[in-house]
């Protein structure tokens, strides 16, 4: 995809990503990013870690630490990730007109006066905002208060290095406004809609996503337990404690398939009776768009953006996150059904309307920022010494 500026000038992009732990969202986002820019690159600290191959694509990783000491803060983990994109000069690495930045601690960089750095926002830090309170009861939460608050005022001292933000929806642009005070143009996940089809139903429900205890999972496991539908988990191992993991085992109408590639899960889509969905206040959840581009409806729970792509009874049907209460949406799903045309609440969440969003906000911001630049930012005050007088 290419960005012309105004002037009609190629702009060049590059695409920055905070390191790699693992295959999920924010790596399948990054990678669309480098594709939409055509640079087919993305910019990280360190090899990524998972042994598989990224499953969204063939991108490009570019290791941006150096220095002897990039090693050390690697092993040391997140906490260092500020420090070590404060350290990378993007000089050396085609010292582009725009730097596309993912993750929170990739805002930490900075970049030439000439560059316009745009960040792709998932959330403002969780941990830090939004699920301080949820998380500081534990004994380790306790502990790590004093960590937790300095790295809040970190987070916050990197923020003005970041000239626009883009978020992946408008919860998340109402987070970075709450936590930051800072508007964000909203840019969904792009979807490529055209793959998925609707395969017909044997008789199964899906939850696709890693075991996490913030993706619901314990509660969506005990609904079925208790209960004689047939339920498929298909995602890599997350969280879930060992309670969780004997009701999986010891179901028989529960069965787990762990990570699968593209093609199973295209098939587990396109086959399943319906998706179940239980994340806690999502960003934004691309799983429920999945569902209906599978021609599939999708019940969620009644918070965070899902809740506002699922029209209930329409596209899905929206539960209270408990066992009993998703139990009670399945009871409504099989005896009211959802509207004939599922897959068109997809479409807006196609891969072309991703990239024109993106060359649009690129270009629309770019040419801002260059115009600030040619035309100068501040008055010159000139005095008879021909420097400017303070008192003026």
């Amino acid at each position: 995809m290419a960005v012309e500026a105004a002037d009609g000038e190629d702009v060049s992009v590059a695409v920055a990503h905070w390191h790699v732990r693992a295959w999920g969202g924010a790596e399948y986002l990054v990678t669309k990013l480098a594709d939409a820019v055509g640079d087919g690159r993305v910019y990280t600290v360190g090899e990524p870690e998972p042994d598989d191959r990224n499953p969204y694509g063939d991108v490009e990783w570019v290791d941006v630490s150096a220095g002897p000491g990039a090693r050390v803060k690697r092993r040391i983990g997140r906490a260092a990730e500020y420090a070590l994109w404060e350290d990378v000069d993007w000089r050396r690495h085609g010292d582009p007109d725009v730097l596309i930045t993912s993750g929170s601690t990739t805002r930490a960089v900075i970049t030439p006066d000439d560059t316009l750095h745009v960040n792709y926002c998932h959330s403002p830090p969780r941990w830090l905002y939004d699920l301080y309170h949820d998380r500081k009861g534990t004994l380790l939460g306790q502990l790590a208060r004093p960590a937790v608050r300095y790295f809040r005022l970190r987070d916050s001292a990197v923020d003005t290095r970041v000239d626009r933000y883009l978020a992946n929806s408008p919860i998340v642009a109402r987070r970075i406004w709450k936590f930051y005070k800072r508007e964000a143009g909203v840019l969904s996940p792009p979807l490529d809609v055209q793959k998925y089809y609707d395969g017909g139903d044997e008789g199964f429900y899906l939850h696709l996503g890693r075991l996490d205890e913030e993706k619901g999972v314990p509660e969506i496991v005990q609904a079925f337990a208790d209960d004689d539908r047939r339920l498929v988990l298909a995602g890599g191992e997350g969280d879930v404690g060992r309670e969780t993991m004997r009701r999986v085992e010891g179901a028989s109408n529960v069965e787990y398939e762990g990570f699968v590639d593209d093609e199973r899960k295209l098939d587990l889509l396109a086959t399943c009776r319906a998706v179940v969905f239980n994340g806690r206040n999502e960003d934004f959840g691309i799983v429920p768009v999945e569902a209906n581009a599978s021609g599939k409806a999708c019940l969620v729970p009644d918070e965070g953006f899902p809740s506002v792509l699922v029209d209930d009874g329409e596209n899905g049907f929206i539960h209270d996150g408990t066992p009993d209460g998703i139990r009670a949406c399945l009871r409504r799903f099989e005896s009211e059904g959802v509207g004939s045309d599922v897959q068109s609440h997809a479409a807006p969440y196609s891969t072309e309307t991703f990239e024109e969003g993106l060359r649009s906000a690129v270009r629309e911001w770019y040419d801002a920022f260059e115009t600030r630049v040619e035309d100068g930012h501040g008055e010159t005050l000139q005095t008879s010494g021909g420097l400017a007088d303070p008192d003026v």
